[in-house]
């Protein structure tokens, strides 16, 4: 398969309203970058990170703003990064919160990249640095990041702090006065991984919400540990089965041309593991069906969701797998049912 990371769509941040707010369409962008635009209602959802980059990079032009993704990083906060971003403030030094901030991304977050910490006399370059070999909308990618990984530190030292420099890559160099004002420091234009340097006595800042933290629960870590292998072919092809069961029926030629596959090798790297593509369809309508149930969606709505052509089709399809009717189901499942 096409080597590539992936990212959890709550990364985008509140890119609907930033792009509105600015005069574009967040419609035709997802649309331009054929992407569904669901993806905003499914945070979890992990996302192909070329995709990721396709996404902001098109952003960029339909506002023709080279500081777009520093513009969304100003409005982002640790929400965006879930249960990885929770779990990583809770840690009781900023020094601690960045080693559980790149030990955990590639595991829970965001996988094909690194956060990397080193340090050059009295400053710490805290950079971030890519695997995935895309490059259409990387810098803006690399501009988000870094917000993000300035939001940690701000939970540690304060809402309006600001490292002393940023470095991002890939950008022209008659972008620096847009970019300075979005990123409100003084930002360098380099060839080297984005990062952002700041006062390596910052690194024992004492966490001033230590009391308030209380954990990560097991339904938590349950729903984090998922993103695929490189090498997993099953893994990669059940993660582009999820994002565009956010559109409706998955198309097998629409998961082979995004999977970078020709459709005839994909079916044979899915047999040398035993499986086939109807079988990881299969099991991720079920697990789909079954989410949706336990919400406030009703049969007819689960169906035209699920790409079934009316309900009936969609009952027959869950009492075949399940041995019960949808809505017998969605009763059994109810506490006490």
């Amino acid at each position: 398969m096409r080597r590539t990371g992936y990212t959890r769509a709550s990364t985008l941040g509140p890119i609907a309203g930033v792009v509105a707010a600015n005069g574009g369409s967040i419609e035709r962008v997802f649309r331009r970058a054929e992407l569904p635009i669901r993806l905003l209602e499914s945070p979890d959802t992990l996302l192909p990170l070329r995709d990721h980059f396709r996404l902001l990079a098109i952003a960029s032009r339909e506002l023709r703003d080279e500081a777009f993704a520093a513009r969304l990083g100003r409005q982002t906060s640790i929400a965006g990064l879930g249960v990885y971003g929770k779990w990583v403030i809770q840690a009781p030094t900023l020094l601690e919160a960045i080693h559980r901030a790149g030990t955990s991304l590639p595991h829970m977050m965001q996988s094909a990249t690194r956060l990397t910490v080193r340090r050059d006399g009295d400053d710490v370059h805290w950079s971030y640095e890519l695997a995935d070999p895309a490059t259409d909308g990387r810098p803006q990618n690399e501009m988000l990041a870094l917000w993000y990984m300035i939001v940690m530190i701000r939970h540690f030292v304060g809402a309006g702090w600001l490292p002393n420099r940023i470095m991002v890559g890939g950008l022209p160099a008659n972008a620096r006065r847009r970019i300075d004002e979005q990123m409100g420091v003084d930002t360098v234009i380099c060839d080297r991984p984005g990062a952002i340097v700041f006062d390596q006595r910052l690194l024992m800042a004492v966490n001033p919400h230590l009391n308030a933290n209380r954990g990560l629960s097991a339904d938590e870590l349950d729903r984090i540990f998922d993103i695929p292998d490189p090498d997993d072919v099953p893994g990669n092809v059940g993660a582009l089965i999820d994002l565009e069961l956010l559109d409706g029926r998955p198309d097998l030629s629409r998961i082979v041309r995004r999977a970078g596959l020709s459709q005839r090798t994909l079916q044979r790297r899915l047999a040398e593991s035993g499986l086939s593509f109807s079988d990881l369809l299969k099991n991720k309508l079920q697990r789909r069906a079954m989410s949706l149930l336990c919400q406030s969606w009703s049969i007819t709505e689960i169906a035209l969701m699920l790409g079934y052509r009316d309900p009936a089709h969609f009952s027959r399809a869950f009492e075949s797998w399940s041995g019960v009717a949808p809505s017998r189901w969605r009763d059994l499942a109810k506490p006490g049912g």
